[in-house]
């Protein structure tokens, strides 16, 4: 297995929380930290200021999290420049993915004009990512575009592994009935970037969705089989980064953090002892 290094997910300590949620996750052991697209703004005038934070917590940036409108046709433009701002901001940074999401429930199966659409955003987005050194990847969100195999089959089809690679979350593809371990042997030459989180066992399929309450439950207490994931991934020869997610634990952020970090190192099989 390549390098492999765990980093944290900064949503859960809010918007204001950055220098917080850096502190609090270099002082738990991680090495990396993903942001919300949203961050760009704050620093985009500032990287320095950026780097510095991340420096003194001994962090690097795994990745920005965008989340955008993918079958709007006539707003295709605009989220193609968003992304690509991003994109400029984590590749001057020197390390990062750009992950993309489909950020609006989808009522009915996308359609063949949504299929084009989103294919033509996504590789002008992944252009625009190469150029400044940096992986796009799509994370597929349940109830969000592509939530099946099928879905997430005809999107590898129709994006050239070059421009667009792929990003998975446990949470949401278990959510989604699938197997996490399957996909990761199916998608091995494109997956860049996992999320690790975890889901309730409990959520019926048409009510599956990340953002209602009681969908993650506390890290290593769901029906996230991460041992099985772990050994998958160690059998593929990942590399690349993990990124811890606690997004929706009732616990403090911190102290979701570093329950997830000891159950990783105990329990994962990546960091034997």
């Amino acid at each position: 297995m390549g390098d492999v290094n765990l980093s944290c997910y900064a949503a859960p300590w809010g918007s204001e929380g950055a220098i917080k949620a850096v502190t609090e996750m270099g002082e738990c052991g991680f090495g990396g930290v993903e942001f919300p697209a949203e961050v760009v703004r704050r620093f985009e005038d500032r990287l320095h200021v950026f780097e510095e934070i991340l420096d003194t917590a001994g962090l690097r940036l795994s990745s920005l999290y965008q989340s955008l409108n993918l079958v709007n046709k006539e707003k295709a433009d605009e989220q193609v420049e968003r992304a690509a701002n991003s994109a400029r901001f984590a590749g001057a940074t020197g390390h990062g993915n750009l992950m993309v999401s489909h950020g609006v429930l989808m009522d009915s199966p996308p359609s063949e004009d949504d299929w084009l659409t989103v294919g033509a955003i996504l590789e002008e987005i992944g252009c625009r990512c190469r150029d400044f050194g940096i992986n796009l990847c799509f994370l597929p969100r349940t109830r969000h575009l592509v939530d099946s195999e099928r879905d997430l089959k005809r999107l590898m089809e129709i994006t050239n592994p070059d421009n667009v690679s792929l990003g998975l979350d446990t949470a949401e593809i278990t959510l989604a009935g699938l197997d996490p371990s399957k996909l990761i042997k199916t998608y091995a030459s494109r997956l860049k970037s996992i999320r690790f989180r975890d889901a309730s066992a409990s959520k019926k399929r048409a009510d599956a969705t990340s953002s209602r309450p009681g969908s993650t439950p506390q890290f290593g207490r769901g029906a996230v089989k991460f041992e099985a994931v772990t050994k998958t991934l160690l059998d593929i020869k990942y590399d690349g980064w993990i990124t811890v997610d606690v997004s929706g634990e009732s616990v403090p952020p911190r102290d979701a953090a570093l329950n997830a970090y000891r159950f990783i190192l105990r329990r994962s099989g990546l960091y034997p002892y």
